[in-house]
């Protein structure tokens, strides 16, 4: 007991009803007096008072517990959600608390009106401390009000939810004890035990945003102190750097996320379930940074990586933004041409092409053209179009058995790459032109594979 005063008063309540008093009544007229006395002094707030500059409050048919509240919250603008029932009580509370009430009357169960009435307040006040009292009221008056303060505080954190409970119940008087009570400002379960942020994370995750989703998980380690989540952090960091094409990133990620999971304490998390695709995919990321650091085509992995990856880019691109998508797809398909380049010994910006090497371009090229030979210009770098007819010339064992109807109707989109909106023209590819570019790439991807396609699909997170 807090107050030596409201004891006395409390055993002397105790013992007029056991007299045969009415509890009710004797409650009123003896105890509510001293107990609001010593709230509108002194009130009890647990962890701390805080400075709030508004308050929320449902009603029910015991206001006592409402005056309580909105003396602990101390705020002065005030708003009181009551039903129809509870309208009469308020006018007492005005007289209890001494505060000037706004009034917003809903029905008993209707959660919908109660939600809409708080995010109307938050937006009317949006930069304030606001307290949301959920004590009085009926089950789901409390359920609506709570639900809705711990879902907006996502964005209006300077919301609390709040309760006043007690320490101390009388068994005999079937109430609590007065002077126990105090308000408690609740923690929210939503960043407690991250939840919500976690779910939230996963579908981000699953999507394929990855910086939002790392960020979330991020947040979660602070909020829980649950460090399992910084390795899912680690995870959405690998992809996230791996789609930017910022592979050295993606690769210090990716390492540090396995030997996080090979330490005791890690051995059983979700994660490890996919140790073995995690692993692949590190070390494709390990051949395409060693590619791009040699740029030597004999790298067959890390060529084979890169290629992939920008396709997987296209695709994601395709439907938003084809003008990028063709970008990534037309790049796939110069690496992909280039490392069969590479296996003749020659390289694209200087192949060494011999006098009857040349003739023979011109006439492949006039083929996929349906111009004359002597029209046909051979520059001193091939482009992706000459890649394909010079390998075609020397029998690559793909494109040599292409039909040549196919490439001629792909000569068109690969000598329009200059001229696409993204380099140096005004052309936007046609979702046809793409499916060309995309489909010969990936005929190449596969047979550089062997069959043995690498996975850059996100592994699964476990929860």
């Amino acid at each position: 007991m807090h107050d030596e005063g409201l004891e006395n008063v409390w055993q002397a309540y105790k013992e007029a009803v056991r007299a045969g008093g009415n509890p009710q009544t004797l409650y009123q007229e003896q105890v509510w007096p001293a107990l609001l006395d010593l709230w509108r002094r002194q009130p009890r707030v647990y962890p701390s008072r805080q400075p709030f500059a508004v308050s929320v409050h449902t009603l029910g048919t015991s206001p006592e517990a409402t005056a309580l509240a909105i003396l602990g919250t101390g705020a002065e603008t005030v708003y009181v959600i009551h039903t129809r029932d509870s309208a009469s009580f308020l006018e007492r509370l005005r007289r209890d608390t001494g505060k000037d009430l706004y009034p917003l009357e809903v029905g008993k169960s209707d959660v919908a009106a109660i939600y809409r009435h708080v995010k109307d307040l938050l937006e009317r006040h949006p930069q304030v401390p606001v307290a949301l009292d959920l004590t009085s009221g009926t089950k789901a008056m409390s359920a609506g009000l709570a639900a809705a303060g711990f879902f907006f505080q996502r964005f209006f954190p300077q919301v609390r939810v709040v309760y006043v409970d007690n320490e101390a119940y009388d068994p005999e008087l079937r109430r609590p004890r007065a002077g126990t009570e105090r308000l408690v400002i609740l923690p929210n379960p939503h960043e407690v035990l991250g939840g919500v942020d976690a779910f939230l994370a996963r579908e981000l995750y699953e999507r394929g945003e990855f910086a939002k989703a790392q960020a979330y998980f991020g947040r979660l380690v602070e909020s829980t102190g649950d460090r399992q989540y910084e390795l899912y952090a680690l995870l959405s960091g690998m992809y996230r750097a791996w789609q930017a094409l910022d592979f050295s990133e993606a690769l210090k990620q990716g390492k540090k996320l396995l030997d996080r999971l090979s330490q005791d304490v890690w051995l059983n998390h979700p994660l490890n379930r996919a140790r073995g695709d995690l692993e692949a995919q590190v070390a494709l990321l390990e051949g395409v940074e060693r590619f791009l650091r040699t740029r030597d085509f004999g790298e067959l992995q890390g060529v084979l990586g890169l290629a992939a990856t920008l396709l997987r880019l296209s695709e994601r691109a395709r439907g938003e933004n084809p003008p990028l998508a063709a970008l990534y797809a037309y790049r796939a398909l110069e690496l992909l041409l280039q490392e069969r380049l590479s296996r003749l010994g020659r390289r694209a910006e200087a192949p060494g092409l011999t006098p009857e090497e040349a003739q023979g371009l011109r006439e492949v090229l006039a083929g996929f053209l349906q111009i004359p030979p002597e029209a046909v210009e051979v520059p001193p770098k091939l482009g992706l179009l000459h890649l394909v007819a010079f390998l075609r010339l020397k029998g690559d064992s793909l494109l040599a058995t292409l039909p040549q109807e196919r490439l001629m109707g792909l000569s068109g989109v690969l000598k329009a790459r200059n001229e696409s909106l993204l380099v140096h023209g005004f052309l936007v590819p046609r979702e046809k032109e793409l499916q060309s570019l995309l489909s010969l790439a990936q005929r190449l991807g596969e047979d550089l594979a062997a069959g043995a396609r690498p996975s850059l699909e996100p592994v699964p997170l476990g929860f």
